[in-house]
């Protein structure tokens, strides 16, 4: 019976980015919907405790996936594990599990925090040297990761600081097959990613308000408006809602401030959606005065 052990090799560099990637979005989504939850809730408990709850996500996740597996959810999507080296027979520590987390979820809280704990133990008075030693170290630590990823990219092995520090890299558990790589599928990737560039690009150009003023004024236009006859209609004439600081442009129609404005302003021939009443320059767009008999 083959050991299991000996049929570990490292992993792709490809393969230990994507996992990377997978694992910061299920961070993002979980929180995303934490914030649907909460969408409505006044007290707004997620913006006040964002690093507490930054923490408990990801101590839950650590806990069903690097403690449990040796393996975060984007490795265990690819079919990666963490071990120390490709002669090693054990895979992750329950040390190097630990000393994991606390880099991962205890360091970036404290860097948060520092400012309450600060004044929690009455050192307030060293904020601002605490802080310079602080943003110094935050600093160092950056251009250690840039340096690590260069060497990373270099040996592929040890994409981030933490996994050097604690001697893991990622595995495959399995000895791999040949990769086949599908050209029908790289082409309709770089096709459809020449065609998103495309469209990255011109569509700022296009001014889709004016678009939207014409349909509505020529293909989708309403009949003449019945209100000739001088009576004034209490209702915005673009969004159909009661005005909001009520503007007229010289027709028996009224406009929020914002809609005649906006439209105007994206639109220099726009005109009453209703009447079709051309706005000649923007000191005609005036506010409403009701008139008191």
């Amino acid at each position: 019976m083959a050991d299991p052990f000996n049929e570990k090799t490292p992993a792709l560099r490809v393969s230990q980015l994507d996992a990377s990637e997978l694992d910061n979005e299920v961070v993002h989504i979980i929180k995303a919907q934490l914030n649907k939850l909460f969408k409505y809730h006044k007290s707004n408990v997620l913006v006040t405790y964002d690093p507490e709850v930054t923490a408990v996500i990801k101590t839950i996740i650590w806990r069903f996936t690097i403690y449990a597996h040796e393996s975060t959810i984007g490795q265990q999507i690819l079919n990666l594990k963490y071990s120390g080296t490709a002669q090693q027979t054990s895979w992750m520590s329950r040390r190097q599990k630990i000393l994991y987390g606390l880099i991962l979820i205890v360091c970036p809280w404290l860097r948060e925090r520092t400012d309450n704990l600060l004044n929690f133990v009455g050192l307030s008075q060293y904020h601002r040297k605490i802080q310079r030693i602080l943003k110094w170290l935050d600093i160092s630590l950056k251009l250690a990761a840039v340096l690590n990823f260069l060497v990373f990219l270099q040996n592929g092995v040890y994409q981030t600081i933490a996994e050097r520090i604690l001697g893991i890299q990622a595995m495959f558990p399995n000895r791999q097959g040949v990769r086949q790589v599908s050209f029908e599928y790289m082409t309709r990737e770089l096709l459809w990613h020449g065609f998103s560039e495309f469209l990255f690009f011109t569509l700022p150009l296009i001014n889709f308000q004016r678009v939207k003023n014409f349909v509505r004024s020529h293909i989708l236009r309403r009949p003449d408006d019945p209100a000739g006859d001088g009576l004034r209609v209490m209702e915005c004439a673009v969004c159909e809602d009661v005005p909001t600081n009520p503007q007229e442009i010289g027709c028996p129609h009224l406009f929020c401030y914002y809609c005649v404005q906006s439209n105007y302003k994206a639109d220099p021939n726009f005109s009453c959606p209703r009447c079709r009443t051309n706005i000649p320059v923007v000191a005609s767009i005036r506010p409403y005065r009701a008139v008191i008999s």
